[in-house]
Order: structure tokens, then C-alpha cells, then sequence
């Protein structure tokens, strides 16, 4: 039986937990040795915890000076992730980390040297690159079923509220109160997933992710947060394949989710014809391949018992590892310190009622019409658009400071 210990389950960390008591399968291949969380008796699950009389640990630390364990899954804040990512690997244990794995990519040294060293293996939670749909539609890409790629571009547009921001301690924030990088933004967090997904299905294996060769942003903030709220960027990979990425939380119209990516013999969709949350294959001889809904609960299982798998199994691929995220960190750490923040014209910004939030007009109009042409606001002569920046996220091995433009 495979030893696992949660670490942070309150929040994110309570999906674990969930999905545990979901299936009879993880009972089948796992026992919990443990869960460490200081403020485990603020969890929602905390009756449970107890009624199960599982060990309670204030500290990794604490739990391994008398203990062991197969696979540790962290689900605590980010600022914390490096450090516990280590210990784990230190003590002998295979590491599932939520998303984002840090937010700056000095940090991924540490822990690369630690997981060498080991001989442990890790997994990183953007759950999308577990998730059958996403796995079997990379699968066909890589077996070049769809030809060649051309371009992929998405566009997510969520609105968030005050209460969004005001619901924890790290959300549109920059640093810690100790002076830790946080790095929260509208594509580092909670929108990850979507430009995560362009690199990692043009990856060259399914444990891969392609790195563009350069790449074109504009980065903007409309709320009075550190952070920023609305990104447009774009690029291109040494294949010839070209990338757009447009996300905001600052929209004043309806919610928007959905990607396409063409390729030579077929365009691959997510919400474009059919709003159901399913990615669709739709074949240029008129065929339709249906490869599942990635947003589905059962599809948060994969990443899970691929884990547990790998613990048992050393052939297991971990589809998300850390190569995996290096492009998606790396254009991260681009738009802070590179490209910079703009701030949106005060003459476009407007706040709400109930629930009370801070918006702008007419970005995301602008940004659902760029979809269709990918381009940038800049160039295709937006009021509110600031010029853009060029930078190569192959070259960035660093974030020492944020880029603030003045507008």
C-alpha cells in the first residue's frame, strides 16, 4: 500500500480528500499515514480527519523525524511549495505539487538538485495534463493525426469581484508580508491551465512541453491589486506553429472560456461551435471526434492516481513534471519582469454594486474581436493599449524585480 501524506488540507487541499472518498480505488492502492496542516481545525473535513483518527502534523518536518512516506501531495500557499517540495524529496518521498510548482525559476533549482539527488520522482497539478481527455487528444497530435499545427489561441474572460481578492492573503499580490514572491495574477493561477495546455500539447512526448521562441506581450491591471488582471500575448514555436493567449478579469460582458487550435487536417475546439465544455477534433472531411469534457470531476482523478501509480510503478509516465512547466513559468516570469505592468485608462474604469468589483469597458469586446485575428491590442489600434514588449523565454534563468510601466 502506497503511504501518502496530505499537506494543507484546507482550500485546494480538500479536493484530495474528496476525491478519496469518491472511489474505492484509492483505497485499493493507498492508506493515509498522515496530514500536516497548523490549521487543521479550520478544514471542512476536519470531523473526518479526526473520526478516522488520522496522525496530525504541524510541519513536514515534525511528521518525517518518526515517520516515512510514498507520496507527498502539497496543497498549501505557493510561497511555501519550494521548501516542502525538498523535504519530501530529502526524506525519500515522490512529491504531487499543486499548480503553480513557484513562482519564479530560480526556484526550480533547488528542487530539481533535491529530486536528482532522491532518485523521487514529482508531479505538478495542472490537472488538464493528467486528464484522459487531454492525454488522448496529445496522444493523437503526437501519432500525427491532425497533420501539422498552425496556430492555437485561447481566450478566458472571468470576472472576479472584491471578494475574490479579499478571500485570502496571497490573491493579487506580489510578495508575502516576509518578502516572498507570490506572483498571483489572472494567468499565473487561475487561468494557467489554458496557456499551460498550449505548450504542453505540442510537446515532443507526452512528459514534454514545447518552449515558444519568442513571444509578444501586453500586460495590463485594471483592480487596485499588486498584481495584474488582464493579458494578451503571443508568439511562435520552432515548429512554425503560432500561439495567442488573451485572459482578463476585468471584462464587463458575459464570461468567456474557449480555445482553438488548428492544425493541417483538423481544428481541435473547446467551446467554439458547441458551449458543453467538451474538446472537440472536427476533421476538415467533415468527421467529429468527441475526446471528452477536461473540466469534469472525474477528470480531477487522473492526476491523483497517476501518483499513486508511479509510487508502485517507476515506468508510470507524470505527464506534468517539472520540464513540463518550465514554458508556461518561464513567459510567467517574462510578463513580470520583462514586459511590465500598464494600467488601464482611469477613464475606462468603472466599479459595480452588489457584489462590488472594479471593471473596464470595452477590453474584453476588444479582446474577443483580437481572437479571431490574433493579434495584439497595440497593433491593431486599441484605445487603452500600451505598446508591446519582445522577449525570448528561453533566456529568462531569473525574476530579481516587476516591471512597472508608466503609461
Amino acid at each position: 500500500m502506497v503511504k501518502v501524506v496530505f499537506v494543507g488540507v484546507g482550500g485546494y487541499g480538500d479536493l484530495y480528500l474528496t476525491l478519496y472518498n469518491s472511489s474505492d480505488r484509492y483505497a485499493q492502492k493507498m492508506e493515509i499515514a498522515a496530514v500536516v496542516d497548523p490549521y487543521v481545525e479550520k478544514a471542512a473535513k476536519y470531523e473526518w480527519i479526526k473520526q478516522r483518527q488520522i496522525p496530525v502534523f504541524n510541519t513536514l518536518e515534525d511528521f518525517f523525524k518518526e515517520n516515512s512516506a510514498d507520496l507527498v501531495i502539497i496543497s498549501t500557499p505557493l510561497q511555501l511549495h519550494k521548501q516542502q517540495c525538498v523535504i519530501a524529496l530529502k526524506n525519500g518521498a515522490n512529491v504531487l505539487c499543486e499548480k503553480p510548482l513557484v513562482p519564479v525559476v530560480q526556484d526550480l533549482i533547488e528542487i530539481e538538485e533535491a529530486q536528482k539527488s532522491s532518485g523521487k520522482r514529482l508531479g505538478v497539478g495542472f490537472q488538464w495534463s493528467f486528464s484522459k481527455t487531454m492525454t488522448g487528444l496529445k496522444s493523437d497530435i503526437l501519432k500525427g493525426r491532425f497533420g501539422k499545427p498552425l496556430e492555437l489561441k485561447s481566450l478566458i474572460c472571468w470576472k472576479r469581484f472584491d471578494d475574490y481578492y479579499s478571500s485570502s492573503t496571497w490573491k493579487g499580490k506580489l510578495k508575502d508580508r516576509n518578502g516572498n514572491w507570490i506572483l498571483d495574477s489572472v494567468v499565473t493561477n487561475a487561468t494557467a491551465h489554458y496557456l499551460h495546455n498550449i505548450f504542453f500539447v505540442l510537446g515532443s512526448r507526452m512528459d514534454a512541453a514545447a518552449m515558444p521562441v519568442q513571444v509578444r506581450a501586453e500586460v495590463y491591471r485594471a483592480k487596485p491589486i499588486e498584481s495584474f488582471d488582464t493579458v494578451v500575448l503571443s508568439g511562435g514555436f520552432e515548429n512554425g506553429a503560432k500561439f495567442w493567449y488573451g485572459a482578463t478579469h476585468s471584462g464587463d460582458l458575459k464570461d468567456v472560456t474557449k480555445f482553438l487550435y488548428r492544425f493541417e487536417k483538423a481544428d481541435i475546439c473547446f467551446n467554439i461551435d458547441k458551449i458543453d465544455d467538451h474538446v472537440y477534433a472536427n476533421f476538415h472531411d467533415g468527421k467529429v471526434v468527441d475526446y471528452g469534457n477536461p473540466q469534469s470531476f472525474e477528470e480531477l482523478h487522473p492526476k491523483f492516481m497517476t501518483m499513486i501509480d508511479a509510487c508502485i510503478n517507476p515506468d508510470t509516465v507524470i505527464p506534468c513534471c517539472i520540464e513540463t512547466i518550465k514554458p508556461h513559468l518561464k513567459v510567467c516570469n517574462g510578463l513580470f519582469g520583462v514586459a511590465g505592468i500598464n494600467n488601464i485608462p482611469k477613464d475606462l474604469i468603472f466599479e459595480t454594486g452588489e457584489p462590488k468589483g472594479v471593471f473596464a469597458r470595452r477590453v474584453q469586446g476588444d479582446m474577443q474581436r483580437l481572437f479571431e485575428t490574433m493579434q495584439l491590442p497595440y497593433e491593431a489600434g486599441c484605445s487603452w493599449a500600451s505598446p508591446f514588449t519582445t522577449f525570448r523565454p528561453e533566456e529568462i534563468t531569473q525574476l530579481i524585480s516587476i516591471k512597472e510601466n508608466k503609461r
